[in-house]
């Protein structure tokens, strides 16, 4: 910047602090609509909702006008302000001083002070893992490791550590490198004894676990006993440092963010072991909390790859309560989040070793969803034999019945409900009516705004077909992929209103080369958003692409089949001969049509 220098770090800082959906309340009503917030545009009139926000990316996208960025841009735009002045803003309302216009010599010793705590943490943490691998110390740790069944590759893979026996080995190590003794207290690798004063090793007679930022840096270090006797507490972690706050991070994060993406889905598991052994056994999308409760900030931490959550705390009853806590913090970020039950109270880590990885995965896809879970848990904890408890459970589960954006799913949980507690399905929507009459706000009721959300989807009209919709959502991304829809059929494949929305992505691409959001019109904003939001993570896109059309091609052709077969029918019934030659020559006409597509999928 040209008006002076702000780190990025600073930059960082202010966008955490300053949620974006929070910072846009204060300008546009928004309404939470799945895993996005929505609204009216600020930038332009419109009737129809099109102005999302994403609270895991923390970005904004108008798909009528074509506004979008971050929450800077935000302010920028809504204000009409520079990008500075933008930050300055923000800056105040976080509560983030501001560098002056360059950078002070306090500000230069920060960033190479960060760059130092780094530096020492990796080889705190290389020293470890040498005491590991390579010493006669690190022997009972390594027999440890492979009675739990651990490889090599995966101790190399998360750079499992030991410490060797004494009380201050790694401080003197980090001594001799010229790292002083208040940087060591700075990052939780000593404290001070409270029999002599003398400096002393925090990890002592533990397996260690290095946990690393998104990047993979060294932020901080997990510590575990392998000898009951050594220490009453079976997990240390690093204290909360300039580099490290429990909160804010997740154990295996870096190493499992390409796992997530690819299975569109993070499992929660609850400590360092279940993580080590999910990717032992190829569950690469594991990620565990640091020895605290779940927290919003770990949440919008993997929002940032997937909005499907798999969680696998323990069975007892303090993992009952952290899936719930963990369950709702999920639900009001705008995830969809599922319990993996583990049979016998056992975690991932023993199950996996007894059972393989098909066991599992097959808990994974059996999971339940958040209703279908609190139903049971709140069962087991309430007499449902009595008017009083029935009342109880009902009342319970209202917030989370409130909280569904899908009427399926309301219904559906409702019917369970109603199943489940032997009361008709009328009365708890009768009780979820008055709740929600009782949490609206004055002047509008929460059914209302229902109703009305209702009324706007049926103008904008719905995409029913997951085939069309991923085609769509892949032409969106990758408008020179347009000649190969065209070469299946171009608009002929889709029902309305997908062939309409076709039709404007093919004008955009023919008139500018990728689909100009700003110039789908002004009906179609609605639908454009809601088909974007869906977010879809493909490796390959031209085959899912390829694969999408040769299946609704496929459909299309047989459809058009089953309508003229019944058509010869019953003109047959009733006498009718005359266009019998016309219609038998389309039927044969759509065999080879048939017949010539399953030759062109083989030979691929």
């Amino acid at each position: 910047m040209s008006t002076g220098y702000i780190p990025q770090e600073v930059l960082d800082e202010i966008a955490a602090r300053c949620d974006i959906v929070s910072v846009i309340n204060e300008y546009v009503p928004l309404k939470r609509r799945g895993s996005n917030y929505q609204g009216l545009c600020p930038f332009h009139n419109e009737k129809t909702p099109s102005f999302s926000v994403s609270p895991g990316k923390q970005i904004f996208h108008c798909f009528g006008c074509g506004k979008g960025g971050n929450v800077f841009r935000f302010i920028m735009d809504i204000e009409g302000i520079s990008f500075l002045e933008a930050v300055e803003k923000l800056a105040k309302r976080a509560n983030v001083p501001l560098p002056e216009k360059e950078m002070t010599a306090e500000q230069r010793k920060k960033m190479e002070q960060r760059k130092r705590y780094l530096q020492i943490n990796d080889f705190a943490a290389r020293y470890y893992h040498k005491v590991l691998m390579e010493s006669q110390q690190g022997k009972p740790y390594r027999e440890y490791l492979k009675r739990r069944q651990i490889s090599d590759e995966i101790i190399e893979k998360f750079q499992l550590g030991a410490t060797p026996p004494g009380w201050d080995s790694l401080y003197q190590a980090l001594k001799k490198r010229g790292v002083s003794n208040q940087e060591m207290l700075d990052l939780g690798l000593i404290s001070e004894s409270r029999k002599n004063g003398q400096y002393i090793d925090r990890f002592r007679q533990r397996l260690m676990f290095p946990i690393g930022d998104e990047k993979g840096n060294v932020i901080a270090f997990g510590g575990r006993i392998i000898d009951k006797d050594a220490s009453p507490q079976k997990y240390l972690n690093s204290p909360d440092t300039p580099l490290f706050h429990k909160s804010r991070n997740l154990y295996g994060l870096h190493l499992a963010r390409t796992g997530i993406r690819n299975a569109d889905q993070a499992i929660i598991v609850e400590g360092y072991m279940d993580v080590i052994s999910c990717h032992q056994y190829g569950i690469t999308n594991a990620v565990a909390p640091l020895g605290t409760a779940f927290t919003p900030e770990q949440g919008r931490l993997l929002m940032r790859n997937t909005y499907q959550m798999g969680i696998s705390f323990d069975g007892d009853a303090a993992g009952i309560k952290a899936t719930m806590r963990c369950l709702d913090i999920l639900s009001d970020l705008g995830c969809t989040a599922r319990v993996i039950q583990i049979p016998d109270q056992a975690d991932p880590d023993e199950y996996l070793k007894k059972y393989g990885k098909e066991a599992f995965e097959r808990l994974i896809k059996e999971a339940q969803e958040l209703i279908m879970y609190k139903i049971a848990r709140f069962m087991e904890t309430t007499n449902t034999d009595t008017i009083t408890g029935k009342m109880k459970v009902v009342s319970m589960l209202l917030p989370d019945l409130r909280k569904m954006q899908s009427a399926v799913a309301r219904e559906t949980a409702i019917r369970e409900i109603s199943i489940r507690l032997q009361v008709s399905e009328k009365a708890v929507w009768d009780e979820l009516r008055k709740s929600s009459d009782a949490a609206a706000e004055p002047g509008r009721k929460e059914e209302e705004a229902s109703v009305s959300v209702q009324e706007t989807e049926q103008k904008a009209g719905n995409i029913e077909s997951k085939i069309e919709k991923n085609i769509l959502h892949i032409l969106f991304d990758r408008p020179d992929l347009l000649e190969l829809v065209e070469s299946y059929g171009g608009v002929s494949l889709f029902d309305s209103p997908a062939a309409e929305l076709y039709q404007e992505f093919q004008s955009s691409i023919r008139r500018c080369g990728k689909v100009d959001s700003a110039g789908i019109g002004q009906d179609k904003g609605q639908l454009l958003a809601n088909l974007l939001m869906d977010e879809l993570y493909i490796t390959d896109q031209e085959k899912t692409m390829n694969n999408a059309l040769w299946q609704l091609k496929a459909e299309r052709l047989d459809q058009e089949y089953q309508r003229l077969s019944q058509r010869l029918t019953e003109n047959t019934k009733v006498g009718e001969t005359g266009n019998m030659h016309e219609i038998l020559q389309k039927l044969d006409n759509i065999r080879r049509e048939k017949k010539e597509l399953e030759t062109s999928r083989k030979g691929e």
